[in-house]
């Protein structure tokens, strides 16, 4: 898990004191404005094929072929049918009675979890305000394109929910919620994933806002969201100073959210080497996410939504 540094200098003329250098980043204001939403409004989420979704409503593309004016197939016409689709022309050359069938649209249920532990309030600015900004502009497309969206804020379990929702008129409610979302003592990413796939058998769109730091196996909840009823896709939320830290000197470092501490000298070494191992973790996760057909992502917390992230997500297929 990540650490929040705390110096603790040696000094020979007087005793040792303790420095907090890192804190909780609590940014006032909206997460964005009305301009920002009607720009993205025009966005969807790219949901695929495979998911199950209600076909009365929706505007994803599903494998479902049903009775449609515009066609691309035809079956045989059956008992209770409605003859408007029945394709006349083809019965006049065939002397057949068949049916026109089209692609069905469908809605799908969107899922978006948000790590609300207190790692995720680090950084400058914080993964949990970024994560809050993600989740609030993915939930606003669901609403707009009349999927049934799922909010779930989660800790060492899953918080209380905001959905299902449907339909803009709760865009306010939603919005509120996710700002309302506050840190947790601690998080278990992998026991959270998993009983939240058997919650949800029919399965859906789920990304996953998280930096990863969870003490239980990541693997044990990605089986549970496997394709192809579900589409998955975790957002690893990384801070700049975690990839490459500026301290140098004897340290004590306290784990943000056991409280554990570690006492070591950093070094050029001993920075190299960490360094290396977080290469090693991102690839194992990375490896981890394909090897399961789950996307994965890595976001910077600094990187501008609107001017960084969303086309981001465009080029990794979850917007269009």
């Amino acid at each position: 898990m990540w650490f929040r540094t705390i110096f603790r200098r040696n000094r020979p003329d007087r005793p040792r004191r303790l420095w907090r250098v890192a804190g909780v980043n609590r940014p006032a204001g909206p997460l964005f404005d009305e301009a920002f939403l009607r720009r993205i409004e025009r966005m969807s989420l790219q949901a695929q094929r495979t998911l199950r979704g209600n076909p009365a409503s929706g505007e994803h593309p599903s494998q479902r072929r049903l009775p449609a004016t515009i066609f691309s197939e035809h079956r045989p016409y059956s008992s209770g049918d409605d003859v408007r689709y029945v394709d006349w022309n083809a019965y006049a050359r065939q002397n057949q009675v068949l049916v026109k069938l089209g692609e069905a649209e469908q809605d799908v249920n969107v899922h978006l979890l948000i790590d609300a532990s207190r790692s995720m309030t680090l950084g400058s600015p914080s993964r949990l305000r970024l994560a809050q900004q993600l989740v609030g502009a993915l939930g606003y497309l669901a609403l707009a394109h009349s999927d049934r969206l799922h909010i779930v804020p989660f800790g060492p379990a899953a918080l209380r929910p905001f959905g299902p929702a449907q339909g803009k008129a709760r865009m306010i409610e939603m919005l509120r919620f996710v700002e309302a979302i506050t840190p947790q003592p601690e998080t278990r990413l992998g026991a959270v994933l998993e009983r939240y796939g058997r919650l949800h058998p029919q399965g859906g769109m789920l990304v996953v806002c998280t930096d990863l730091l969870a003490p239980d196996s990541l693997e044990q909840g990605l089986r549970a969201l496997a394709p192809p009823r579900w589409q998955t896709l975790v957002l690893h939320l990384l801070d700049r100073h975690e990839l490459a830290p500026t301290l140098r000197g004897p340290l004590e470092l306290e784990d943000s959210e056991t409280g554990q501490r570690l006492l070591l000298t950093l070094d050029d070494e001993t920075l190299r080497a960490y360094q290396r191992h977080v290469h090693s973790w991102r690839e194992a996760v990375a490896r981890l996410c394909a090897r399961r057909g789950i996307g994965y992502a890595a976001v910077m917390s600094d990187w501008p939504l609107e001017q960084q992230v969303i086309p981001y997500l465009r080029a990794r297929r979850l917007l269009s």
